[in-house]
């Protein structure tokens, strides 16, 4: 039976935007292996597009934060575009999380080099164990603990002397009901330890503990967290 080309053009419609389109809800992760061997980890609320041509692979990261795995392939570059930045590899493993100008790159194993396509003088090579951000006003590649860098990936997120208001953005991520820090002292108080993501309630539990922080919840779902009152 011959199909009629207006059914054909609409099935065309649908399925060419979404062609290559890998993401994830809040709080879902997943891992996508590619045609060629290299695998890509997605955190929550990530969006890439995969574009592979004969001299290329291209990765495009609309949003979110993603591990790549990558598979060696001296003939094929392997790019991923985030926000104005490149990073190209042959074979290495490196993480890379989009930000709202530019992105946070994170090399795990092997060699990568990242590029400011806006400003191609500003080109990095990074080894193992250092990260840049090109969101910074003079990114330059600094010395991380990338294991702690990429625990999400592991289903946990590790915090060291990080301030509180910054472990709840990070713990909010991954939760369509947030939690929502009162200004106040409390939120420069260094946080330290580690929570799966998506675990709320232990989160709250362990800082309104350790902080003496009151946890309230709200109308839309959330929690809110505020210092207790004296003698309350």
């Amino acid at each position: 039976m011959l199909v009629p080309v207006a059914a054909v053009a609409l099935a065309l419609l649908f399925w060419l935007p979404t062609r290559g389109l890998y993401e994830t809800q809040i709080g879902g992760q997943r891992v996508v292996a590619l045609d060629d061997g290299t695998q890509v980890r997605l955190d929550t609320d990530t969006r890439i597009r995969v574009r592979f041509a004969s001299g290329e692979r291209r990765i495009v990261l609309e949003q979110g934060q993603a591990l790549f795995t990558v598979a060696h392939d001296a003939t094929r570059p392997f790019r991923v575009e985030a926000g104005g930045t490149e990073v190209t590899a042959l074979g290495t493993v490196f993480d890379v999380r989009r930000e709202s100008t530019g992105a946070r790159v994170t090399l795990v194993e092997g060699s990568v080099s990242v590029t400011d396509v806006q400003a191609e003088t500003r080109n990095w090579r990074l080894t193992p164990g250092q990260q840049v951000q090109t969101s910074r006003r003079d990114p330059a590649p600094v010395t991380v603990d990338a294991t702690v860098e990429t625990s999400w990936s592991q289903g946990h997120l590790v915090f060291r002397g990080t301030p509180l208001r910054e472990a709840v953005a990070e713990i909010n991520r991954y939760l369509p009901d947030k939690i929502v820090l009162a200004a106040g002292p409390a939120s420069e108080v260094a946080v330290n330890g580690s929570f799966a993501t998506g675990d709320r309630d232990a989160f709250v539990a362990a800082v309104s503990d350790l902080f003496d922080l009151s946890a309230q919840p709200q109308a839309d779902g959330g929690i809110r967290l505020t210092a207790r009152s004296v003698g309350g």
